[in-house]
């Protein structure tokens, strides 16, 4: 009964995007075929994705299949999305006069700038782009092509899925929790799953890599609570970072570790999870394993190491896991969930395409995700969008004319970088880096959202701290950053095009 809603909602939705793509690409042979051969094959994919997330699956091979599956449906609603919005657009602009800031948006507009591979996601975006080559049709073709065979050898797949017991549904509006779950990781948290509930004698160790908050800790939060997991260890052991030292000998009964899980019932086996910024001496190391061996005499006991650093790897027993950002096609998916809510993007393409832009210069950052699209949800209207893609377009240029680097690649290394306000001032707003802490811990009164805004009051000269996120997912981080206003200073040559530049967003 699911699976046939899903097919008829999907139908409806289908149709008409159809409608509107054919109408626009009705002077291109064959684009219009093939785009209806991308709806019905994402339809199908849907169903099966859909189907799958609600069966607790635990072979590895499938959760592969799975994942090529969701990064295909991703990647194909994402082209659905671009062309589509388009199309809409372009539609209505011949049917009623658009003010002068919508026409100026709209001749600027990323999706405009999508519709062949040799032109650009927008002018403040020169990387990315619908397709590799300059034949938008062959590329197309190609895509589909790969998802039809994609789908056609998924028979075994469909047929071992009836064999796995279902779970616990979420309801069909998923989108409208999408904040309070842990989005992309569905495949690599069953395989840290499987790693913990896997029988062994001898002490295992899984190594956890990725680069700065790709989402490690939430991943190994989200396991632990596992009902699973709680009933198979008897004690959970959090090493936060820092707080292994490079001598002594480690004692596990000490005070000062944080104890995530007690369970007196369950045999005596211990999970240590330990977060480490780099690497881990070899002293400490041993120390550790036989502190383990000493507490747990007959086995079964785990350990799960984060870091940035491959050093780790080597500690492994088993394969490394690692972590890398989710593509542009699944983030732009988080971002419009966010920002759209229940409200259907097609059905305001001129929001849309802004918000596909802003999504793009975004690099796959969940916080600003939160953050940026929180603001347009909460005032949902052409105007405020157009400002913050203006305002997000000249904090690009400015951090590239200035240190020739996009400002969000520069946040993931923690570099400072010149951020974006809708309020003109005469002081430069400038973000140095996030930290992450508990919930239980103070937070800033300042929320970077009221910095953003112009609102919340006069805000301090020099260094302080505000708010950027509450995360409502384990384990309940509060992220902070470190700000700086600056007075204005004397440029000259580059520079002074840069205080140009901040003009527009200052």
């Amino acid at each position: 009964m699911d699976i046939l809603v899903s097919a008829i909602v999907g139908d409806l939705i289908s149709r008409s995007a159809s409608f509107v793509i054919s109408k626009y690409f009705q002077q291109q042979p064959g684009i219009d075929r093939i785009l209806r051969r991308l709806q019905s094959v994402l339809l199908r994919i849907d169903i099966i994705v859909e189907e799958a997330e609600v069966r607790d699956i635990t072979n590895q091979g499938m959760l592969r299949q799975l994942k090529m599956l969701r990064q295909g449906m991703y990647r194909g609603r994402y082209v659905l999305d671009a062309l589509s919005f388009q199309a809409s657009l372009d539609e209505k602009e011949g049917e009623e006069e658009m003010s002068h800031s919508s026409s100026a948006l709209s001749k600027g507009s990323s999706i405009k700038r999508l519709r062949f591979s040799h032109t650009r996601c927008g002018s403040s975006n020169r990387e990315a782009v619908l397709f590799g080559t300059n034949n938008m049709r062959e590329e197309l073709q190609r895509m589909v092509d790969t998802l039809e065979d994609t789908v056609a050898g998924m028979k075994e797949f469909l047929f071992f899925l009836q064999l796995y017991p279902r779970i616990l549904r979420q309801p069909y509006g998923t989108y409208l929790l999408l904040d309070n779950c842990m989005f992309g990781r569905q495949t690599e948290r069953e395989r840290v799953l499987n790693f913990l509930m896997c029988p062994t004698q001898d002490l295992a160790v899984l190594p956890i890599v990725g680069p700065i908050r790709v989402g490690k800790s939430t991943l190994v939060e989200n396991v632990c609570r596992d009902e699973s997991v709680r009933d198979r260890f008897s004690m959970i052991l959090f090493f936060p970072k820092g707080s292994l030292k490079d001598e002594g000998v480690i004692n596990l009964r000490e005070n000062n570790i944080k104890f995530r899980h007690q369970n007196f019932a369950s045999r005596n086996r211990l999970l240590i999870i330990i977060e480490l910024a780099k690497d881990i001496n070899e002293e400490t190391w041993r120390s550790l394993k036989s502190s383990v061996t000493c507490m747990t005499p007959c086995g079964g006991s785990k350990i799960i190491i984060t870091s940035r650093s491959d050093r780790i790897v080597n500690l492994g027993t088993t394969g490394a896991l690692r972590l890398d950002y989710i593509s542009q096609e699944a983030y732009w998916h988080f971002f419009k969930s966010i920002a759209f809510g229940s409200i259907n993007p097609g059905e305001h393409p001129k929001l849309a395409t802004m918000a596909m832009e802003i999504a793009l210069e975004q690099r796959q950052c969940f916080t600003s995700a939160h953050v940026v699209a929180g603001l347009l949800q909460q005032n949902f209207n052409a105007q405020f969008w157009c400002a913050v893609l203006e305002c997000v377009r000249a904090s690009k240029q400015a951090n590239l004319l200035m240190f020739d680097h996009n400002p969000y690649l520069r946040l993931r290394e923690d570099a400072p970088v010149y951020c974006w306000r809708l309020v003109k001032s005469h002081r430069y707003f400038m973000l140095c880096n996030y930290h992450q802490s508990d919930s239980s811990e103070n937070v800033p009164k300042i929320n970077l959202r009221d910095i953003l805004l112009g609102c919340g009051g006069t805000l301090p000269c020099g260094e302080f701290e505000a708010l950027a996120w509450r995360s409502r997912i384990p384990p309940y981080y509060n992220y902070t950053i470190s700000c700086n206003m600056q007075a204005p200073e004397l440029t000259v040559g580059r520079k002074k095009r840069v205080h140009q530049e901040e003009e527009h967003f200052i």
